[in-house]
């Protein structure tokens, strides 16, 4: 293959698997709207393989339980399994129990915690992946009006998801409970960090952190521009922008250094051991502590 099968495509997301090894999800722009679909590629060693799925898929994880294996979703609730067997469906209709009320909406991600994939969405939508084909619902005490954009968390009984108008929710793995945060800004992000620490952001460049009802703003003074990931990589938090990357250092947020070859696009990281990579439309970056090289 090319060794930049993207110059015709546009990045959606991707993952860090190893140092070595990761999956980048993309699509071809020109013909997405009429035919929506995803091309899931392997970077392994240098090289690119590459399959393909009919829809399109736009979030993804990595997972241990129910076995090992690579999970992404779609706004519609399409998603996909890759592992011994790949297997296909919808999360709306592989899930139990109905809802009292339908809450069919756009679902915005998907994320690991302890090994198991939680899909979360608007309308108060949480999914948690069980069996093969089988996801759980697990949003009965969270209202309608919360729209939900990220999720993330330190264990099963300790879950956080973040949205709209400064909306946080804690889940103990039975009940779910509204937290009260310093702010009514759009949220997008949140990570349960290595420190013990949840952090969370969102538009014009809010950050907090805190844990249960303590929550304070990081007044960094740095970015104003919309956050769109967090990630924990070698003892320190890092953030995401569509065009930076940040680091912080106690309450201090500073741009990364890319040397010489700087991306045009950012958005979304994602961290492994020994490796975190920077992925945007158009550049996936790829950082091992102390220098950052291209994959695409």
């Amino acid at each position: 293959m090319d060794n930049n099968p993207f110059k015709q495509l546009s990045i959606r997301t991707g993952l860090a698997w190893q140092e070595d090894a990761g999956y980048i999800l993309a699509c071809d722009p020109t013909t997405e709207e009429n035919n929506p679909h995803v091309k899931i590629y392997l970077w392994f060693k240098g090289s690119f393989s590459d399959s393909w799925a009919k829809f399109n898929a736009h979030s993804i994880c990595r997972i241990s339980n129910p076995e090992n294996a690579l999970v992404f979703v779609s706004s519609e609730g399409f998603y996909g399994v890759n592992s011994k067997t790949s297997i296909a469906g919808n999360i709306f209709e592989d899930s139990q129990p109905e809802p009292i009320e339908p809450r069919y909406g756009s679902i915005r991600a998907v994320s690991e915690i302890k090994g198991k994939a939680y899909a979360v969405g608007l309308r108060g939508m949480v999914y948690r992946f069980d069996k093969l084909a089988m996801w759980t619902r697990i949003d009965d005490d969270l209202p309608r009006e919360f729209n939900i954009q990220a999720i993330h968390g330190f264990d099963e009984y300790d879950i956080y998801a973040v949205g709209f108008s400064g909306q946080l929710w804690h889940f103990n793995g039975k009940k779910w409970r509204k937290l009260q945060l310093p702010t009514n800004l759009n949220l997008t992000a949140v990570k349960c960090s290595g420190d013990g620490l949840v952090y969370i952001a969102g538009h014009k460049g809010i950050l907090m952190c805190g844990r249960d009802d303590n929550w304070q703003i990081i007044d960094h003074g740095v970015t104003m521009k919309d956050i769109w990931s967090l990630e924990w990589f070698e003892e320190k938090l890092y953030l995401s922008t569509m065009s930076n990357v940040f680091r912080l250092d106690r309450d201090k947020l500073e741009m990364v250094d890319f040397d010489d070859d700087v991306p045009t696009t950012c958005y979304h990281l994602s961290a492994a051991k020994n490796v975190m990579w920077s992925i945007g439309e158009k550049d996936v970056m790829s950082f091992d502590g102390k220098k950052w090289s291209r994959i695409v």
